[in-house]
């Protein structure tokens, strides 16, 4: 049989960065401890309401994606109505309506939250 020789470190402990330091480290750990639990809290309501809100848009959108893109066609033959009217906004109006629709899409068709 051979015999190993096995050298075991010691491990650092606050002896060794001085007697002064190992009191505001102390609290300093349990700040940031409490910081991150809330923030992991608070990330996770948040995690959750997307993921539902995710589920719902992604049960209505084949409904909702010909609701959104008939809109955005009128919408469009609106803008060109109104082009040279100063008075109606319909070109703003239509870029904000192409957005979401295009927001939408992304949303269901390449995001994927966690847990899912």
């Amino acid at each position: 049989m051979s015999k190993s020789n096995i050298i075991r470190f010691p491990k650092a402990g606050p002896a060794d960065s001085g007697p002064l330091a190992s009191q505001p480290k102390a609290q300093t750990n349990q700040q940031t401890h409490k910081l991150k639990s809330d923030l992991t809290k608070g990330g996770r309501v948040l995690a959750a309401i997307q993921l539902w809100v995710w589920i719902v848009v992604v049960l209505v959108w084949p409904l909702l994606k010909w609701v959104i893109s008939i809109d955005v066609f009128f919408q469009g033959i609106r803008t060109v109505y109104y082009w040279n009217d100063p008075a109606v906004h319909a070109g703003w109006t239509f870029l904000t309506h192409f957005a979401v629709l295009t927001l939408l899409t992304y949303f269901v068709s390449v995001y994927k939250p966690n847990g899912v």
